[in-house]
């Protein structure tokens, strides 16, 4: 019984040392080193500054010593505030508390420092605190001393507003990053949303074909063909030359006009392009899609689209008219507009503050001008 009891305490006491191993282990894996030996470097270069105006009459052991406790202070300060009372305070906008919570601590600081000089210190090394501000005065004396109190908050605060400004502006960073790949994953998304929908009609566009079992097929899935290498290959950056944008509008057009006769579509694609500027891939082609699908698959009689496209210095310029049927049996569904509403958002987020866009309705005629700063 008692060899049982032995061997199950044993086995107890070697399972939690495993498990204090096993999150000791752990926590050496999540250390950043060099985060820690930047910190370090940071606060012996200000030793190392503190050092090169030290009087001659001070020994260097002296006054590496002193001024180590010092920053010993000045480290207890930072990181309280930095780590413990910001993140609680003012990260949470409580902004009076952040000030009361701050004050305190660095008096908390001051104080401890004030008394361990007075009590060890200066009894150490008399010589070297000769002429200092607060040399013969008691600790109340010291604690309750405005002028000294001002002078030590100087000299303990600086280090940590560089400290401060620093870390401030690595955390900025990091939003920024994170902002930037949340646009990046924003895009993709948009794009795997309007890709599909493209292909969907162009797909329904070589049905009809085959189903008649037109000549025009084959020509079909060439032009078909070219527009899927654009899609797949070349337009997975956020930006392509205009030259590009339009030999895949040009393409479009192809397929489309083959679908209807001239007799059913007038359309007309006017190019100024002065300046070869980048714009963002497809974001074109979706007006175009939206005015066939609604302005010339449900026409009986004659449809009109008229496209312009402009490219000057610091400027694009793209508009797209069409008629609108007259007996149009099916509203607009909110599945059609699926690809407005991504192109809004792909605008809002490759254009922020450089784009335009104006809509314009009527009875008769539907209407849309982008403005683009590239």
């Amino acid at each position: 019984m008692l060899l049982f009891i032995l061997t199950t305490h044993t086995r107890f006491y070697i399972l939690v040392s495993c498990h204090h191993l096993e999150q000791y282990m752990t926590f050496l894996k999540n250390l950043d080193v060099k985060r820690i030996l930047l910190h370090v470097a940071y606060w012996i270069s200000f030793l190392l500054l503190y050092m090169s105006s030290k009087p001659e009459e001070d020994t260097y052991y002296v006054f590496t010593f002193v001024y180590a406790w010092k920053i010993l202070a000045e480290v207890t300060a930072a990181y309280g505030l930095i780590y413990w009372i910001i993140p609680q305070t003012l990260n949470k906008k409580k902004y009076l508390l952040f000030l009361a919570c701050a004050t305190a601590w660095l008096y908390f600081v001051f104080a401890l420092l004030m008394t361990f000089k007075y009590y060890y210190l200066q009894p150490k090394f008399p010589a070297f605190f000769d002429g200092w501000l607060g040399q013969k005065m008691s600790v109340p004396e010291r604690l309750t001393s405005f002028k000294l109190i001002f002078r030590e908050f100087s000299f303990i605060t600086y280090p940590i507003l560089i400290l401060g400004f620093i870390s401030f502006n690595r955390k900025q960073q990091r939003l920024l990053k994170l902002e930037e790949e949340k646009k990046s994953m924003e895009l993709k998304f948009l794009k795997n949303q309007l890709n599909p929908h493209f292909l969907f009609n162009t797909l329904n566009n070589l049905y009809v074909l085959t189903l008649k079992k037109d000549d025009k097929a084959p020509e079909v899935i060439a032009k078909l063909s070219e527009i899927l290498d654009f899609v797949l290959y070349r337009c997975n950056e956020d930006y392509v030359s205009i030259n590009k944008e339009i030999t895949l509008i040009e393409n479009y057009i192809t397929l489309e006009k083959l679908r209807y006769n001239e007799n059913r579509l007038n359309i007309s694609f006017i190019k100024d392009i002065s300046e070869n500027n980048t714009i963002s891939p497809l974001i074109l082609l979706t007006f175009i899609e939206n005015a066939f699908k609604h302005g010339v698959v449900n026409e009986t009689e004659k449809a009109k689209i008229q496209l312009t496209l402009e490219s000057r210095k610091n400027q694009i310029v793209f508009s797209i008219e069409n008629t609108k049927p007259q007996n149009e049996l099916t509203p607009v569904s909110d599945k059609s507009q699926i690809g407005l509403v991504n192109v809004q958002k792909q605008l809002d987020l490759l254009y922020p503050k450089k784009h335009q866009l104006k809509i314009e309705e009527s009875q008769t005629d539907f209407k849309v001008v982008l403005y683009l700063t590239p």
